[in-house]
């Protein structure tokens, strides 16, 4: 067990369609998931990365500035690699090339490829541009990147698969139906890197070869084209994987990778990850190999994902600063073998929080100074969630449900004294959510781009201290009616 856990890689992934972090970021913390263990970065770029010539548009913007800060500048993305080459951690790129394509099907310019002509999210493996647009993005990732010694291609969740006219055709026609369809697209995206990439290694997600049997994946030698990421986020209790796919797996693969998740897999809307579920999920990762490891001829390693959007639509979820307490909780379980407290000791004293905070909470105010890169953002957006459950106390309240109300409102049928308690409790919240939005200002603007920032305000803070606001004005507009009409039922007109 120690050899599947120490003697391999940890992958950190970093997924940057959710929030880019400026490079800056990177140079702290490149050097501290180094210092926690991790071997290398699985890194996402989806459209942040600088396409050029007739890929340009998937990023929205020129490559020599950042406006939006939608993709890098080619300097920017550069640097990153630099910096990840300057901590000895290796970089593994990950290409969606078939399933969440969202971020190139979204424009007009590729529409024409949807599987779904109003779902942007799966590519038609039946177009014959589709394999033109893949070949495309893989020579300028691969370019890019001159040390490369693995791609990952993506290759999950094709949830339109043999929906389009010609693959529904097709599917009825072909030897294994929609199982050739994804086949016949992976295995020639995986040819051509082979032909002009021989000593790239290829990883895919595993989740549409798990309905296929044997047959099958031999039929296509798939074995020997791609090496399989075998990904499962669920706890303990609820974790999936059985023995069957590892006998089935070890029949086709030589190689093996597995992914676990430390943020981005319990809630869309996820602001801090809920560390009980992630410690559980490497610990059933570590009770899965022991019991199955055996089967697996060669043991890559462990990615632990970090997903920042559930697909490319998706708000935020989890930015990365927010997170590091959790990825560094499931590092060590997963180096330990097993999670005990003396990690939970060791991990809350490097990171600067008091005992039994990461499992427990209760932070009110961002009053600790942490010790990990993005620690004061960790800070602010903790201290959000602590108002933002005040916030929903207060609105849900009987007395507001009883006193308040939207009906007695526009009656003007309220009761003065209820008011005045309300009142002061709406005005504390709206200075609170205000003073921790200041408080959150410069250590955002240090780590993203403005539009991140953006989408912060626009979808945390703005809708609570709009209502909040409107609560407010509606109490200010009651108590000047006064008793001129209370006792007296009064219709606005």
């Amino acid at each position: 067990m120690d050899t599947l856990t120490v003697g391999s890689q940890r992958l950190i992934h970093i997924d940057l369609k959710g929030a880019p972090p400026k490079p800056s970021y990177f140079e702290k913390f490149f050097p501290f998931i180094k210092s926690y263990g991790a071997t290398g970065i699985l890194l996402e770029w989806e459209d942040t990365f600088p396409y050029t010539k007739e890929l340009l548009q998937i990023g929205g913007l020129s490559n020599s500035a950042q406006a939006t800060g939608a993709p890098y500048a080619i300097e920017d993305a550069k640097q990153l690699l630099e910096l990840a080459a300057d901590c000895d951690l290796l970089v593994i790129p990950l290409v969606q090339t078939f399933g969440h394509m969202e971020f190139v099907l979204k424009h007009d310019q590729w529409r024409n490829l949807r599987e779904v002509e109003n779902y942007p999210s799966s590519m038609c493996p039946s177009n014959s541009e589709s394999m033109a647009l893949v070949r495309n993005m893989v020579k300028q990732i691969v370019a890019f990147h001159p040390t490369l010694q693995y791609l990952h291609i993506g290759a999950d969740e094709i949830w339109h698969l043999g929906m389009c006219p010609t693959c529904v055709k097709r599917s009825q026609i072909i030897k294994y139906g929609k199982a050739s369809l994804y086949l016949d697209h992976v295995t020639e995206v995986a040819q051509f890197i082979k032909e002009n990439y021989p000593n790239l290694k290829i990883i895919i997600w595993d989740d549409m070869l798990r309905s296929m049997d044997v047959k099958t994946l031999q039929d296509y030698n798939i074995g020997n084209l791609v090496e399989p990421m075998v990904w499962h986020y669920n706890s303990l209790e609820d974790f999936k994987l059985n023995a069957a796919l590892w006998e089935k797996y070890s029949n086709i693969f030589k190689s093996i990778w597995v992914a676990s998740a430390f943020k981005g897999s319990t809630s869309s809307c996820q602001i801090i990850p809920i560390l009980k579920h992630h410690i559980s999920n490497h610990e059933a990762w570590l009770r899965q190999l022991e019991l199955h490891g055996s089967k697996i001829l060669h043991f890559r390693g462990m990615a632990l994902t970090g997903w920042s959007r559930y697909d490319h639509y998706a708000t935020l979820c989890e930015m990365m600063p927010c997170s590091i307490p959790s990825m560094c909780y499931c590092l060590k379980t997963w180096l330990s073998g097993s999670s005990t407290s003396g990690i939970e000791i060791s991990v809350c004293e490097s990171l600067g929080f008091p005992e039994g905070y990461l499992t427990e909470g209760g932070l009110k105010m961002p009053s600790l100074q942490l010790n990990f890169p993005g620690g004061q953002i960790f800070l602010g957006m903790d201290w959000y969630c602590t108002l933002r459950t005040k916030y929903r106390n207060i609105i849900n309240s009987d007395q507001m449900q009883t006193w308040f109300n939207q009906w007695q409102i526009c009656n003007n049928y309220t009761n003065p004294m209820q008011i005045d308690t309300i009142l002061p409790f709406i005005n504390e919240l709206l200075l609170e959510i205000s003073t921790n939005e200041n408080y959150l200002k410069a250590p955002l603007e240090n780590t993203f781009y403005p539009h991140t920032i953006e989408e912060l305000q626009g979808t945390l803070f703005a809708p609570i201290k709009q209502h909040l606001r409107q609560i407010k004005s509606d109490c200010e507009t009651q108590l000047a009616l006064g008793c001129r009409v209370r006792g007296q039922k009064r219709m606005i007109t």
